[in-house]
């Protein structure tokens, strides 16, 4: 039966329905549920102020504020070149009031412009015009501006503006694919958006060429609607904790998720969302047992670069949730860097980057020799030349100077400690919200014996990235030498659950056998000491660590045999570690030497 008057209505709002073309402006503020989590109250006086001085730009720029809810504002322009130079003072407003409020803490906008026909309905503007400019704000980094095709090609011929062309876009809900730009005036627009607690959140700039990873939504393959809490809440976490990293850009969550219950080409995907790198993968939960497949693909050629598949009992549903999170982020890392390095090796020394230089670095690092260290220093210097404000940059080069104390190979010991803290410190200050760079300035302290402040180091960098498995044994060899060796203890076999296949464990199991003899447990100490031998029979303080406990044990032949291997592999080393002070109770050191001086060593370091 057909409802009285049901067309009369219709007729009316069709009536009242008009057209027009006009630019329209949209922004919101990044991270506002994180930024009310923290401080609700300022949180909202410092929007009410910003909306407020948002008003009265777009006023001076003859707009018009037609749609505000919540962190959001939508606006009119009758010329795209006013909405545009709007937009842009908004920006470079709020990158003036927020230059010296802590990263986490400030308050910052993304905008989208597109001008495009509308449909006006009573007060209200409806239509994809206003679909795509939010869709494009979306895009646009903290701090930045994001325009469609139609905007450019009335603006581009404007000296004020420089604009990137990032391609054409699938915008979601949109027919059409749109070709964005992104707007860097007087350095706005060049931040990095990455997901932060699921929100996307602030990161400094970027140096040019860092490569984009893009998480797609997992899929849910046992088929049961109620699980997907579980599969999406995977899929965000993971996306929280490669962002962590910070060494790569990672795809906000919204922009991915448009992807979900689809099952798009791979490579197709990455082209639209701007990423070179792709992890994707399925959940089936049946009754009490979860299987996760996860496969990482390089875009650019289709190459699966690593793939693992994890079964598990589901006792505790978010320690499986962490478990699994933070040993994905932990792998992925290291291949990321693995697969740039390979790409740069193939690139000219004039079209090198920062970020090229830093690969270089590490790469060179890792040869875990004092020539290759030297090597490495050099990269880290050019690429602090090409981009002084680069964090890693400086970070790296603190870790050169930290293999060069631990290779013994600096000129002044002294001198290269305050050397690391200075390239440390610089690194943190840059970017005080990367995990590398407090790990590092960390380890300078350890270095320094300035225990409580490596270990606030340690934990602000485990802090911020959880899946960092260095940072994790950085503190815990911290926390030993300063005294409390169970808690040490407890850091590095994290460490060590969060990458089991580290290249270079038999460090971390010779850090923990030094840390059970800090806890007066020579029996433990030498198992883990003996399972460093074992990984890397050439590894000096593995037997230093090991003959100094088989002498507390009282098992002197073979604890004498661990010393002379020592000597053998590394001339002096043994009395270089035994005889300096590395922990901050006399009585420590004083522990560990004495179980030396029963495996041989006599009280002036050499061998009985």
């Amino acid at each position: 039966m057909e409802r009285p008057g049901k067309d009369a209505p219709a007729a009316a709002d069709k009536a009242e329905m008009k057209r027009k073309l006009v630019a329209i402006l949209a922004g919101d503020v990044v991270g506002y549920s994180r930024l009310m989590a923290q401080n609700e109250e300022l949180a909202i006086q410092n929007w009410t102020v910003y909306r407020e001085y948002i008003c009265d730009v777009v006023e001076d720029h003859q707009g018009r504020l037609f749609s505000t809810a919540g962190d959001s504002v939508v606006l009119e322009f009758s010329s795209v070149l006013d909405a545009l130079r709007c937009a842009v003072e908004v920006q470079e407003f709020l990158r003036d009031v927020n230059q010296d409020v802590p990263g986490e803490q400030k308050m910052l906008m993304r905008f989208g412009l597109h001008l495009g026909d509308v449909v006006l309905d009573g007060g209200n503007y409806l239509g994809d015009g206003i679909n795509v400019a939010a869709r494009l704000e979306g895009l646009a980094h903290p701090g930045g501006i994001c325009v469609s095709d139609m905007v450019y090609s009335n603006v581009a011929a404007s000296p004020e503006f420089t604009f990137e062309d990032l391609g054409e876009r699938k915008l979601k809900n949109i027919s059409r694919p749109v070709r964005v730009y992104r707007v860097a005036v007087n350095g706005m627009g060049e931040t990095t958006t990455i997901p932060l607690n699921g929100h996307a959140a602030e990161a400094e700039a970027e140096p040019a060429g860092l490569p984009t990873v893009a998480v797609l939504p997992f899929d849910n393959m046992g088929g049961d609607p109620a699980d997907d809490y579980f599969v999406d809440g995977l899929t965000e976490d993971i996306i929280t904790a490669l962002a962590a990293w910070r060494s790569f850009p990672v795809v906000a969550r919204n922009s991915t998720f448009a992807y979900k219950g689809k099952s798009p080409d791979v490579r197709a995907a990455a082209r639209d969302l701007g990423a070179r790198y792709v992890l994707e993968g399925s959940i089936r939960k049946i009754n009490k047992r979860v299987r996760v497949n996860a496969q990482f693909i390089d875009a650019s050629n289709g190459h699966h670069l690593w793939a693992e598949k994890f079964d598990r009992e589901v006792d505790d549903i978010f320690t499986l949730q962490d478990e699994i999170t933070h040993h994905i982020a932990a792998t992925i890392a290291p291949e990321v860097e693995k697969a740039e390095h390979e790409r740069v090796t193939s690139v000219r020394p004039s079209d090198m980057t920062a970020w090229g230089y830093c690969l270089q670095g590490r790469a060179l690092l890792e040869k875990f020799s004092p020539e290759g260290n030297r090597e490495a220093r050099e990269k880290y210097e050019k690429a602090i030349e090409l981009d002084p404000k680069y964090s890693a940059a400086h970070a790296g080069l603190a870790f050169s100077h930290h293999r060069d104390i631990w290779f013994g190979a600096a000129e002044s010991r002294q001198q290269a400690i305050q050397m690391l803290l200075k390239a440390a410190q610089k690194a943190v200050a840059l970017d005080p919200t990367s995990s590398e760079a407090n790990y590092i300035l960390g380890c300078g302290y350890t270095w320094d014996r300035q225990f409580h402040l490596a270990i606030a180091a340690g934990q602000q960098a485990v802090q911020l990235n959880p899946s960092n498995a260095a940072a994790f044994l950085q503190l815990g060899i911290a926390q030993s030498f300063a005294g409390r060796p169970a808690e040490g203890i407890a850091s590095m076999e994290h460490a060590l659950r969060l990458n089991p296949q580290d290249p270079r464990a038999h460090m971390s199991f010779a850090m923990l056998g030094r840390a059970h003899l800090n806890a007066r447990n020579p029996e433990e100490a030498a198992r883990w000491a003996e399972m460093a031998v074992h990984r890397r029979p050439g590894y000096p303080l593995s037997h230093l660590v090991r003959a100094s406990a088989l002498g507390h044990l009282g098992r002197i032949e073979e604890g004498r045999a661990s010393l002379q291997e020592c000597e053998r592999l590394e001339p002096g080393f043994a009395t270089q570690w035994a005889l300096r002070p590395m922990y901050k109770n006399p009585a420590d050191d004083m522990y560990f030497l004495e179980g030396l001086r029963h495996a041989g060593l006599d009280a002036e370091g050499d061998f009985c």
